[in-house]
């Protein structure tokens, strides 16, 4: 076509009509730009399908990582041996016991056990790295960005930091009871129980009961944020899942 337009105007030259020349040339001009407009939209075009499919494949990869850190976190809420329920229920079980006088049996063993149990959460956090590395502007909804940046950090750090408090509290002042007050007692070789050396003087031993309390009160705290952090992963799944529907 443009070859054609370029045989036109040498013709229209060559007879001396230099203004059909130029509106010929004015229209050659409009085609070429024509052309590189619908070229650049076709880039365009292409560069937000790749950006599209690139966006997906890294929502689908955290929809994944939220599976995995949903599981283990019904693992570590409720479903393990020692999961925190089973600590602070057997927290308050003890605290129970021991201030109102009652009689030792053998039951309270496991209960003394699962009081020292707590464990943390393994998150999966490979698809929102790669969102990282990208560029998080990859993922277009300006309501869903934050929402993943949100949790892959603050909400992540909190379950990370109220795991950090039961731990210190464990090894700052329960583990000695753990150590001197009592025997470790192995059942068919696959659970323990923790049995009392002195369970009359432990009941008198108002110095254990009260880091029972603050002990308790760490766990109910970690219990609660385990729950909404449980809740968060829920929901962004979800809105992940219909974003890409």
């Amino acid at each position: 076509m443009i070859k054609l337009f370029r045989h036109i105007g040498q013709n229209l030259l060559m007879e001396n009509k230099t203004s059909k020349y130029f509106k010929y040339a004015i229209g050659e001009i409009i085609l070429v730009v024509i052309g590189i407009l619908i070229a650049l939209q076709i880039n365009n075009w292409n560069e937000a399908k790749k950006s599209r499919e690139k966006e997906r494949q890294v929502l689908t990869s955290i929809i994944s990582d939220l599976d995995y850190t949903l599981i283990d976190l019904d693992r570590v809420i409720d479903t393990s041996t020692n999961n925190i329920k089973r600590t602070i229920s057997s927290i308050y079980t003890i605290i129970d016991v021991l201030e109102t006088n009652q009689s030792y049996h053998d039951s309270l063993a496991y209960n003394f056990r699962a009081v020292n149990a707590y464990d943390n959460i393994d998150f999966k956090t490979s698809g929102y790295q790669s969102l990282v590395s990208i560029g998080t502007d990859l993922v277009q909804d300006p309501k869903l960005r934050p929402a993943i940046g949100k949790f892959h950090t603050s909400s992540i750090n909190d379950i990370k930091g109220g795991f950090e408090e039961v731990h210190l509290d464990f090894y700052s002042y329960m583990i000695d009871y753990y150590r001197k007050k009592f025997n470790t007692v192995f059942v068919d070789g696959t659970k323990d129980k923790l049995v009392p050396i002195d369970f009359e003087a432990l009941k008198k031993d108002k110095e254990y009961i009260q880091s029972l309390k603050a002990f308790l009160c760490v766990n109910i705290t970690y219990f609660k944020t385990l729950s909404t952090v449980n809740n968060e992963a829920e929901q962004l799944k979800k809105d992940i899942e219909n974003y890409l529907e």
